[in-house]
């Protein structure tokens, strides 16, 4: 038995209880998931045990527009995408299946109403999220063919676009964005060659970046040949930019 275990056993019935509700939390297959952070440990202990328990929760929601609405859910279970926490649940006011951003809730209460665990759609609640989030609307949809297998670049660019497999060596992409910057930025960082199909947009942005970047390879210091606009590019930072971002609702 480990140190952490010999703990548990010793500590009070309630708080053990507690601990023991957060071994449910679905987390993506292998060792490569970031762990997420946790802001409020109460209300995630009292979403856990609910899932665990399956009682009917009340809580309130921060949407992604920051208006905040009441919800009274079904909860099915907690999971970690994207070094973030999501709860899984039935929407009792909008009678369908919603995920919700633990660090939106606020003050979740267990009502004591038990309910009938639901079968979720697909099954795996890791799945699902990534599916729920890469369905979110956004601003554009960047439509690329890539010259790598879809196993490769379903694997860069995990749930931010579907991927739809060409042949052995190549595959399209359709990748939903805020940013076109940042859309494009993901298709260049796979490292393999490809072919922006649309918006025009999108079309026109990396027509722009590839001018620039050769312009680059022909500056050298500070002087009147360097493009100082290249600085401008997205860079990893700019993550925020990322549909994943925003919260499924």
């Amino acid at each position: 038995m480990s140190a952490m275990a010999q703990i548990v056993q010793v500590l009070p019935v309630r708080i053990r209880r507690r601990i023991d509700s957060l071994r449910t939390v679905a987390t993506p297959s292998g060792d490569g998931y970031n762990r997420a952070g946790i802001d409020d440990v109460t209300a995630l202990t009292t979403l856990a045990l609910a899932c665990r328990d399956a009682d009917t929760v009340s809580f309130s929601y921060r949407g992604s527009d920051a208006a905040t609405s009441h919800r009274t859910a079904q909860p099915h279970q907690i999971v970690n995408v994207e070094s973030r926490l999501y709860l899984v649940a039935w929407d009792l006011d909008r009678t369908d299946w919603r995920t919700f951003r633990i660090d939106r809730v606020a003050q979740p209460r267990r009502t004591g109403a038990r309910f009938a665990p639901r079968r979720l759609p697909g099954g795996d609640p890791v799945e699902y999220v990534h599916d729920r989030i890469g369905s979110m609307p956004s601003r554009y949809r960047v439509h690329a063919t890539i010259q790598a297998s879809a196993e490769r670049v379903r694997a860069e660019i995990v749930h931010y676009g579907t991927v739809t497999a060409v042949d052995s060596g190549s595959c399209e992409v359709q990748i939903a964005a805020e940013s076109l910057g940042w859309a494009a930025f993901c298709l260049v960082s796979i490292g393999a060659p490809f072919i922006v199909h649309g918006p025009p947009e999108a079309t026109d942005l990396v027509k722009d970046w590839g001018t620039r970047l050769l312009a680059a390879t022909r500056a050298t210091g500070s002087g009147p040949g360097c493009d100082s606009s290249i600085s401008r590019l997205p860079s990893p930072s700019d993550r925020g930019l990322w549909p994943g971002s925003a919260s499924p609702r």
